[in-house]
């Protein structure tokens, strides 16, 4: 399985689910429509979560970053490889980091200190391009192509869950999410 297909099937990443943990599902919609698939949903902040640093991974194949976003939270390592048949780079504007040039079946890594969303370019190749985000916490998912997301394993209480997306924009909306229960959200994007 690829790794791409291997994170689309993990919607989020927030550790063992405790008996009584919750569901966070809903929809979102773009317009246009178009930029729906660089949508992310997360709650800001989650109380006492507590994250073992992780290692993540996206790969560099036919000139495209695979997978392209990347969830993480704050301490954990994005590996970048290089399977392509070219040179490829990582630099991110917004980290302030640059991993240098490295040739086909090398890796680099990067670890994450702070919160944020970075994207991920190849100086060499300027259409590449990826994002990684990275939360207090690993409670978020990627939007589908259909707009629907899905946050499992959330510790029951009470949350403020925004959306983030490098074109539009939402307000953060407040949610409950009550033991062994499922809440709904939806959310509207415009510019």
């Amino acid at each position: 399985m690829s790794i791409a297909k291997s994170l689309v099937l993990i919607t989020v990443l927030g550790g063992v689910a405790a008996a009584d943990d919750g569901t966070i599902s809903g929809s979102v919609e773009a317009k246009p429509s178009k930029f729906l698939k660089d949508t992310i949903v997360f709650i800001k902040q989650v109380p006492n979560a507590h994250t073992t640093p992780s290692t993540f991974e996206i790969d560099q194949k036919t000139l495209t970053f695979e997978p392209h976003i990347v969830i993480a939270a704050v301490g954990d390592t994005v590996k970048f490889h290089n399977h392509d048949k070219v040179d490829h780079n990582v630099t991110s504007p917004e980290g302030k980091y640059d991993l240098g040039t490295w040739g086909v079946g090398a890796s680099k890594e990067q670890v994450f200190k702070t919160a944020g969303v970075f994207s991920q370019v190849c100086k060499l190749h300027p259409e590449m391009l990826a994002y990684v985000f990275v939360g207090q916490n690993r409670f978020a998912a990627v939007v589908s192509e259909n707009g629907k997301f899905m946050i499992n394993n959330v510790p029951a209480g009470s949350y403020e869950l925004d959306v983030w997306n490098p074109k539009l924009k939402a307000a953060p909306q407040k949610v409950t999410v009550a033991a062994n229960a499922a809440a709904t959200v939806h959310f509207s994007l415009a510019r």
